[in-house]
């Protein structure tokens, strides 16, 4: 394989996703005698853990299309206070008394499906060129806009406290990509008529990759290179993979597309089972848009 791969690593609390990004540069660089490329693909809080995927060297190419795969989550939910940043690690700016179990069960179907959220204004989210938490920081207003969002399953795995007085709850959610698990626990709290804010999260799923595929940093010192992921292996859960051959490979080497019967917008296209292009259907020829050589 080609120094062109993903690693996913299973992120500790109170790393920034800059910090893993910073550390497997350092330590992979460090490995194969040369200046690695690392970046991330899609960002977790510093609160949470779980899966954090990252693109090596071409490999970071790959983020638009992986960015844009559903995720799964395991969160914890506390009831009777609210934070500026909608989760523990924020100031408290509101308490309140705590919710029953059986109103809880009966809003959660509510918010399967398509729904809007409001991201946190302590988040990434650019305005006008700056980031969101960088002018709440300083204490400007943060004008962030809705956004539609997909909730594709949503389930109680366990809770705290009494059936009259739920203290917490953990739940289990499959999303789309872009939800904010923050905004959507603030929003099931508001819908209660109580105060809460995320406590806890950890991502156990991204794209076909498992919590059990991702490996701590730890391990990853002690074998830098034995843990790579070929980007075949997960791009064959967004699009289709198609093989092709000498005079293939050649023309969209040149950027000279190749013609298929196929409707996909997006193919990716190997040669001896590794991914070279990531190609675009346009006008039924395909042309390379993506280039990992």
């Amino acid at each position: 394989m080609s120094f062109n791969y993903l690693i996913a690593i299973n992120k500790e609390t109170n790393w920034t996703s800059s910090d893993v990004v910073i550390k497997v540069r350092n330590i992979l660089s460090k490995a194969l005698g040369e200046k690695v490329k690392v970046g991330h693909m899609g960002t977790l809080d510093p609160l949470a853990t779980g899966v954090l995927l990252l693109g090596v060297n071409k490999a970071t190419r790959l983020f638009d299309y992986l960015l844009l795969k559903d995720k799964e989550y395991i969160g914890t939910l506390t009831f009777g206070s609210s934070t500026d940043t909608l989760d523990s690690m924020g100031k408290v700016e509101e308490t309140s008394n705590l919710p029953k179990l059986i109103d809880l069960k009966a809003i959660l179907p509510q918010f399967k499906g398509n729904i809007t959220q409001v991201p946190p204004k302590y988040s990434a989210i650019k305005i006008n060129g700056k980031k969101a938490y960088d002018l709440a920081r300083e204490g400007k207003a943060v004008d962030i806009q809705p956004r539609q969002v997909n909730i594709l399953d949503i389930n109680l795995v366990e809770y705290t406290g009494t059936e009259d007085a739920v203290e917490s709850v953990t739940l289990d959610v499959k999303c789309s990509s872009g939800t904010y698990i923050r905004s959507l626990f603030f929003d099931i709290a508001t819908k209660l008529g109580v105060c809460g804010h995320m406590s806890m999260l950890n991502r156990v799923a991204l794209a076909n990759l498992k919590l059990e595929n991702a490996i701590t940093i730890d391990e990853l010192i002690k074998n830098p290179t034995s843990h790579s992921i070929s980007p075949i292996e997960v791009l064959k859960s967004l699009m289709d993979v198609y093989e092709v051959n000498d005079e293939e490979y050649y023309d969209l080497s040149r950027g000279v597309g190749i013609k298929l019967e196929n409707n996909n917008e997006y193919l990716a296209m190997a040669k001896d089972n590794e991914v070279k292009f990531v190609a675009k259907n346009i006008d039924g020829v395909y042309k390379s848009v993506t280039n990992l050589e």
